[in-house]
């Protein structure tokens, strides 16, 4: 799963998360992802200009994450 963060209007943090792709791999086998993810505002989600972070997140075990801003266009 992918995990998308930022922080709302009013300070509070917020995180949308989606699905990535379900897989099985053995200890040390590598395993590539990749998917085009559109970030689009829902009824739920507001995507605006700003910093955000994406992580992995498998088996319930979050990755590190890296920092993206949106810009406004």
């Amino acid at each position: 799963m992918i995990v998308i963060a930022t922080t709302g209007q009013n300070g509070q943090p917020r995180e949308k998360v989606s699905f990535l792709r379900r897989a099985t791999a053995e200890a040390g086998q590598e395993l590539r992802l990749a998917k085009a993810h559109p970030l689009r505002s829902t009824a739920r989600w507001k995507v605006s200009p700003g910093s955000y972070s994406l992580a992995l997140q498998v088996n319930g075990r979050r990755f590190p994450s890296v920092a993206f801003a949106v810009l406004n266009t």
